[in-house]
């Protein structure tokens, strides 16, 4: 997908889009936002939470959306593949690895 438009800001005039370069699209941006965010740990939730991961999978922008999420400490919903209790798990072993260090 090669677009190139005129962008006019106040600051610079008319900018070109044709040099800016082309950046990955997160998987999840054509997707309802819901999706990501499972109410419950059972039933229907996890297999809300599955769907969730596939559109993960599929995307090239994962590990920073993870490490986005650890960043912010999130604490609800599927980010970068994981889910709550995992990003909880990867929290917790990372701390351990430190302690022992």
């Amino acid at each position: 997908m090669n677009r190139t438009s005129i962008v006019r800001t106040p600051y610079y005039g008319a900018v070109s889009t044709a040099a800016a370069p082309e950046r990955p699209r997160a998987a999840c941006a054509d997707e309802d936002p819901e999706l990501f965010f499972p109410i419950g740990d059972s039933g229907p939730a996890l297999l809300q939470e599955e769907e969730a991961k596939a559109v993960c999978r599929r995307c090239p922008l994962t590990e920073s959306c993870l490490q986005g999420a650890l960043d912010r400490g999130e604490t609800a919903g599927v980010w970068g593949g994981l889910s709550e209790k995992e990003r909880r798990s990867l929290k917790r072993r990372a701390a351990r690895s430190r302690a022992a260090s």
